[in-house]
Formats: C-alpha cells, structure tokens, sequence
C-alpha cells in the first residue's frame, strides 16, 4: 500500500513538473509569424533593438510586439470629406502598407505595446482622414464623379505615404470610392451624362453619314474606272487588220465587193 502511494505521489509530482516545465516554454519561446517580425520589450533594459525575424525563438520573460512587414490591405469606411465647392460627403478608402523592418523598434519606442491592427484603426485612421480632407478641398464633387477620381487616388497616395513613412509605414497603393451625392448633384450628374450620350449619338450619325458617302463616292470612282478601262481595251482591240476583215465581211454580208482595177474601182452587187 506504502508504495502505491509512493507511486501515486511520484506521478504527481512529473505531472506537476512536466506542466510548469511546457508552462515555462511557452513564456521564454515566442512564435514569430510568416510576413512579421517582432520586437522585444525587457521589464530591465527596455526595447531591444534587435527584431526578431520568422520562426520560434527564445525571449525568455520578454515581451514581443509583431508588425507586418508583407502588404495588409486595409478599408477604411464612410471617411467624411468636404469638396471645393462645399458639398459634404463620405467615401471608402482603401490602402495597401506594411512596416519597414529597420524600423520597427522605432515604431515600437512611438507607440508603445499595442498591435499593428489597433494602429491601423487609431493613428493611421486619423491620418487618412488629414489627408483625404486635404485632397477632396481641392476638387469640387462633380468633377470627381466626372473622371477626376484618378487625380484624386494619386494625389492621396502622395500625401498619405509621406505623413506616415517616418513611422516606419510604407503605403504602396491607395484607392478611393464612389463618394455619396446629394439630390441635386445627382441630377447634374444625370444630365452631364445625357449630353455625352447625344453628343455620342451625334459623332456616330455623323460618322455613319460619312462612311455612306465615302461608299458611293468609291462605287461611283470605281465604275468609272471600270468604264475607262474598258474603252482602252476596246480601242487598243481595233487595230487597221480587224478594220479591213470587218469591212470584208460587211461587205460580203451586204452581197457586194470592191474590185481595184488599173485606175478604177468597180463595185459589183450579186
């Protein structure tokens, strides 16, 4: 009995050891992610310096911080903007970024141990809207809607990257959505529309005028050429030899010849 309790408490005890031995693993090893990199923070020295690259690694107590260093793509809903001529609307934005590794103790020491996704919603949010605002000043709401929205993406995408690359961020793309519209832009938008289609209508009518005209014009051209060509084959046919043996033959035809005497020409009938 002595010793199936010996036993007992002897299972016990590797259980117990075994546990806080994986316990203890789990907080000295730290698992970096594929496309991350992560830095450290020591409770005594602070922020390492050094990142840490893809894989498991020993951190012992230290505690680590990961940022993308591959693309996110992040969409950043109903951003208010107002436009040059006071119209007042909201669009989506979206945007590609990761973090420039060499900085990523940087951006740790700026802000602190929060996650990359807490960053996206707060600072680089607020950032986007700076911006946005700057760049939708400067354009009135129609001629966005009218085929501006392209100088609009890469005026954003100019100014966007700029603010936020000292950071560390690196902004590669940035593309905007179709922003909300009032009832009366709208109808200016609709008849803008409607005056392209007429004057498209007008240009096809006038093409298709004009591709009938050329037409006749070339079938008019082409028979008369094809009429001059055959006066030259027919005249460059009539030669003095086929002359004669035509006049022959009109001649035998109509039952009379031509004889040539010493001076005198006889004509003869049947």
């Amino acid at each position: 009995m002595k010793n199936e309790n010996k036993l007992i408490a002897f299972g016990v005890g590797a259980l117990v050891l075994g546990l806080v031995g994986t316990v203890t693993a789990f907080k000295v090893l730290e698992k970096i992610d594929n496309g991350y990199v992560g830095v450290r923070y020591s409770m005594n020295g602070g922020v390492r310096d050094e990142v840490l690259t893809q894989g498991v690694k020993f951190v012992g107590l230290d505690k680590v911080t990961q940022y993308p260093i591959r693309l996110q793509t992040v969409t950043a809903k109903n951003v208010s903007v107002s436009t040059s001529d006071g119209k007042k609307t909201t669009v989506d934005i979206k945007y590609d970024y990761k973090v420039d590794a060499t900085k990523a103790s940087k951006m740790y020491k700026e802000f602190g141990n929060i996650t990359s996704e807490d960053i996206e919603k707060g600072w680089l949010k607020s950032k986007l809207q700076k911006e946005a605002r700057e760049v939708y000043s400067k354009q009135s709401l129609l001629n966005i809607l009218s085929g501006e929205s392209t100088n609009v993406e890469a005026a954003l995408l100019n100014n966007f990257s700029k603010a936020v690359a000292a950071k560390g961020f690196e902004v590669e793309d940035v593309t905007v959505g179709v922003p909300e519209v009032d009832g009366e832009t709208q109808k200016s938008i609709d008849a803008i529309i409607r005056a392209g289609q007429e004057n498209e209508k007008a240009k096809l009518d006038a093409e298709t005028a004009k591709t009938q005209a050329d037409s006749e014009a070339y079938k008019k051209t082409k028979a008369a050429e094809a009429e001059a060509n055959s006066n030259k084959k027919v005249s460059e046919s009539v030669t003095d030899e086929l002359i004669k043996y035509t006049e022959a033959q009109a001649r035998l035809k109509h039952g009379w010849v031509t004889t040539n005497g010493a001076n005198t020409v006889v004509k003869e009938g049947k």
